[in-house]
């Protein structure tokens, strides 16, 4: 049985991945529709998100078998890595704001 503070952490987890999930498959829709640099931009970011969010999980399990520094460090540059995602996908969707809505309305 779960302690109380493992199904927090737990219940947070699956909320984050379904979020993530619904980033991508909002992503794939809006690049299918309108394929753009905006749109290309924010799919990549996306997908790398989801990469390093899964990937993220994978490293814990098998980095908690070792030293507490090497937890650590993995997690650091897991983070930096996730951040610099989160940033391409930003960036993209930037982009797309900026070209949709300053276009001149006939």
């Amino acid at each position: 049985m779960l302690s109380s503070t493992e199904m927090l952490f737990t219940i947070g987890s699956i909320i984050s991945v379904f979020s993530t999930l619904i980033i991508l498959m909002a992503s794939i829709i809006l690049f299918i529709k309108k394929k753009t640099l905006a749109t290309w931009i924010i799919l990549i970011g996306t997908i790398l998100v989801f990469i390093t969010y899964i990937g993220n999980i994978i490293l814990n399990v098998f980095a908690s078998g070792g030293s507490m520094d090497t937890l650590l460090l993995l997690q650091g540059v897991s983070n930096i890595v996730q951040s610099l995602s989160y940033l391409i996908f930003t960036i993209g969707l930037t982009i797309l704001a900026i070209t949709e809505f300053s276009k001149k309305k006939s």
